[in-house]
């Protein structure tokens, strides 16, 4: 009987006599269909193997006794950051604390931690599961790609791209989540530049846009800790202040004015700083943002007129002082020019606010070269047709000031008119013949005189004797005839009184 139970042959039990392959099966061709799903077991053992190679992210496999550990090859994704994150204490707590949540509610979480590599801050999300057998998979990704697209997205939506501090949409949204809401000791400041449309049109946009960005960065250094900075215009800053009385508003804007005198004072740039300011305050209840912007808007521009006009004789005396530093022009060519135009303006028996409009225009009829770029202003070559395009405009820019200052608007449009020939081929008019005003005349010959006998960065001075005869030569085509026959008549007098 036992002899019955115990096989003469016993089989050796593997792979092939399981399923029913070869002489060796256990039961031939019985099991096929379990054949079919051992290689359908295969397959999705193969893929979900190619799988896990595939995902960038780190994966660990952790158990409910806290013990966490690198799940299969996923090491080699990237071992170093799979190390550090490992050998991180805090991380690894944290991981467990969430791993034993999630073992107790069986439910996945999400858990976010940032961790520094190589002097970059790397932000990760982790996610984790827990299977039907009890074992805990936390899959790491790195986000910092995604969450340095988002911070750059959300801050040019909501920065201003020049200054870098809040825009107008986002201090607008500030705004309205404030809007009817029951709030204490709240105060709008509003700012604005002084004479920036001035600097533009004199010196360009690109040294306005240098006013903006330093005047954000002082309003920033002294508002930021009280509230939110915005740039809500062109020239104009608004903050937003809460929990804070008007006493605040005062110690800033004092801090603000100190900031700027220091800077004004210092002369290492070509401009100087005036704002204008007001503010408002909402002491308690339902506050009407509306009303209390327009408020400080009111009192910020009834601080603008009433010093308006010094602004622009300030900035006008800058510009002025900026050209003496910017330009090759020395204040030796003005006083030769003067000295040799008081000459011919005499021999003319000119009236004497003539000859003030003279003495003026020698001194000032360049300034508007503080708005050339010193690479063409002071290029040591000749200039090319678009160089030479742009240094025409300093009449046009000169003008400009001149007409922003109570001292030289009388001489503004001969400051324009400066560069007119007398056979009209000037600039920027082309203006003839005695249509040029006689001080623009007076100043063509004296001007080139001085500029031919003095070194100019393009070349050496020339001879008087060579710069004479150039100026004959140019007689009824640049220059006005009867006015150079004045000047030879003049001319040795001149040196010799130099």
């Amino acid at each position: 009987m036992n002899e019955y139970y115990i096989p003469k042959n016993k089989k050796e039990i593997t792979r092939e006599s399981i399923i029913g392959l070869g002489e060796n099966s256990f039961k031939k061709n019985y099991y096929s269909e379990l054949q079919t799903k051992l290689l359908d077991l295969e397959r999705v053992n193969s893929r979900s193997k190619a799988l896990i190679a595939t995902i960038p992210d780190i994966l660990l496999i952790g158990d409910d006794n806290g013990r966490i550990s690198p799940y299969g090859s996923s090491i080699n994704n990237d071992s170093t950051i799979t190390l550090e994150i490992m050998r991180n204490q805090t991380i690894m707590d944290d991981l467990k604390q969430v791993i034993e949540q999630v073992v107790k509610r069986r439910v996945l979480s999400a858990y976010y931690f940032t961790l520094s590599l190589s002097d970059q801050l790397h932000y990760f999300e982790v996610r984790i599961q827990i299977s039907e057998f009890d074992e805990v998979l936390i899959m790491i990704r790195d986000m910092t790609e995604r969450v340095t697209l988002e911070n750059q997205l959300r801050d040019m939506a909501e920065k201003d791209a020049l200054t870098h501090i809040s825009n107008r949409r986002f201090f607008e949204v500030a705004l309205e989540e404030i809007d009817h809401q029951a709030i204490n000791n709240l105060i709008i400041v509003l700012i604005d530049i002084d004479g920036l449309k001035f600097v533009n049109d004199t010196l360009g946009h690109l040294v306005g846009d240098q006013v903006i960005i330093s005047t954000s960065r002082f309003i920033k250094h002294c508002f930021q800790r009280f509230g939110i900075v915005s740039r809500v215009g062109g020239d104009e800053f608004g903050i937003i202040i809460r929990n804070q009385l008007p006493e605040t508003v005062e110690m800033a804007l004092e801090d603000l004015k100190i900031a700027l005198n220091a800077f004004n004072e210092a002369g290492t740039a070509p401009f100087k700083i005036s704002l204008s300011y007001g503010y408002a305050y909402h002491a308690s209840g339902c506050v009407n943002t509306d009303f209390l912007f327009q408020e400080a808007d009111d009192n910020m521009y009834q601080n603008k007129l009433l010093k308006e006009s010094s602004v622009r004789n300030s900035l006008v005396k800058t510009l002025m002082k900026a050209l003496e530093v910017k330009d090759y022009v020395t204040e030796g060519h003005t006083n030769r020019m003067h000295a040799l135009s008081t000459l011919i303006g005499h021999q003319l028996h000119l009236h004497q606010n003539i000859m003030d409009r003279i003495q003026l225009l020698t001194k000032f009829h360049d300034i508007g070269k503080v708005g050339i770029p010193d690479s063409i202003l002071k290029k040591p070559a000749e200039l090319n047709p678009d160089e030479w395009n742009v240094m025409k405009t300093h009449c046009t820019i000169g003008e400009r000031i001149a007409n922003e200052s109570s001292e030289l608007r009388e001489i503004s449009h001969l400051i324009l008119k400066h560069h007119e020939k007398w056979n009209g081929t000037g600039y920027p008019l082309g203006l003839s013949g005695k249509d040029i005003p006689i001080e623009c005349r007076i100043l063509s010959i004296v001007d080139s005189f001085d500029a031919m006998t003095n070194d100019r960065p393009y070349r050496s001075a020339l001879s008087v004797t060579t710069a004479i005869n150039e100026i004959m030569s140019c007689s009824g085509t640049q220059y006005d005839p009867e006015l150079v026959e004045i000047f030879t008549q003049v001319i040795d007098r001149y040196l010799q009184e130099r």
